[in-house]
């Protein structure tokens, strides 16, 4: 198995690994003013000096680069290691200013392109902190510097302007920042509000809003699957019809919603019987039993022969009348009559569930509460 040094299959692990590599080309983008600094002797240092330096960043970027990808970072809240990362910047670009003499002011935006990088993970907080840290890091290097200069010291008064500028930026760029982490945060909630709309779209769009078992329109789709996977690999697959018998005598004498009531009900108990062992099963959906329409639901039983499938729905049966229905109206006992049809190979969907309405009739004309098949 290759190794890659940027995994196509964790893009959020390759997000962090460019970005870093970002942080990486940030350094080496003012490698070309350095080096012009230190040709012209505008540095305390000469091009070994700067080698080291350039090795040292390099180093560190290879550090954070190995600490992100082999995940050992995926212990913290910020795997790409942000707030880290930035805090070494500026620390490196401190030891690289306090070796600066005319090219100083340049360098103090080695500071700015450090903190601008925390736009991709930092909040307010942790944005004003890097900001004050910073200030307070180059207040402390001038008085280091000048420890010995006295308070009227020319130069140390262009270090205190200079100091009141990084300042000024510095906390500019935190409430920039801060306003981008701001608008980052939004983004993130509506694209998870968003994915909860399109979750309960997809619901709705499968369900039964009554019962919420699934609706026609999805049982079919599933049947259609079922058919494809039958005729690539010969699984048998079994339908059954369900029709609650007397249904519209519970309507004209109870009134709809205790009828709703009993739709309800009816869709709990089969949920709870119904076999587990279909495709849907599979990927984590209990059953493939929904509402066919009106009182009249669908089961559909993969890998199950005809005979099998007749003693799951007589099992399913004695469930639902063993005790009545808990309704506005009162409790009312309720049955169902079934007919059940076994796909046979070559037929269409359609002509399935035709077989399946036909053995539904003969169990309706032969009394009702009864299940009866299609040979």
């Amino acid at each position: 198995m290759s190794f890659e040094l940027f995994p196509r299959n964790d893009p959020n692990l390759r997000r962090l690994l460019r970005r870093q590599l970002m942080g990486l080309a940030s350094y080496l983008m003012f490698l070309v003013p350095l080096v012009y600094a230190v040709n012209e002797g505008w540095m305390r240092m000469d091009f070994s000096g700067l080698a080291w330096f350039v090795a040292a960043a390099c180093a560190v970027n290879v550090f954070f680069f190995l600490a992100i990808r082999s995940g050992w970072t995926r212990r913290f809240q910020d795997p790409g290691l942000t707030l880290a990362q930035i805090a070494t910047a500026v620390a490196l670009a401190l030891v690289m200013i306090h070796y600066s003499e005319e090219a100083r002011s340049v360098l103090l935006m080695l500071f700015f392109a450090a903190l601008f990088f925390g736009i991709f993970g930092l909040g307010t907080r942790q944005f004003l902190l890097l900001g004050t840290a910073t200030a307070v890091g180059y207040w402390g290097l001038i008085q280091w510097e000048f420890r010995d200069a006295p308070a009227e010291d020319p130069r140390r008064k262009l270090e205190v302007l200079r100091l009141l500028t990084l300042s000024m930026i510095m906390l500019w760029m935190a409430l920039l920042g801060s306003y981008v982490a701001g608008l980052r945060q939004n983004l993130r909630r509506r694209n998870a509000e968003l994915a909860e709309a399109m979750a309960r779209l997809r619901t709705l769009v499968a369900h039964d809003e009554l019962t919420g078992a699934f609706n026609r329109r999805h049982l079919m789709d599933i049947l259609t699957r079922e058919k494809e996977r039958t005729d690539r690999f010969g699984h048998v697959f079994t339908v059954c019809i369900i029709d609650l018998d007397y249904f519209k005598r519970i309507n004209d004498s109870h009134g709809h919603a205790a009828g709703d009531d009993v739709l309800r009900g009816f869709t709990e108990r089969m949920l709870a019987s119904a076999r587990k062992i279909d495709w849907l099963g599979r990927q984590d959906v209990d059953t493939t039993f929904g509402r066919y329409g009106g009182e009249e639901f669908l089961l559909v039983m993969p890998h199950t022969p005809l005979a099998g499938a007749r003693v799951c729905v007589e099992r399913i049966r004695d469930r639902v009348v063993a005790a009545p229905f808990e309704t506005g109206a009162g409790p009312l006992e309720a049955n169902f009559s079934a007919g059940v049809a076994e796909h046979r190979p070559g037929e269409t969907v359609a002509e399935t569930l035709a077989r399946a309405d036909e053995a539904l009739y003969l169990a309706k004309t032969r009394g009702r509460g009864r299940t009866e098949t299609a040979d």
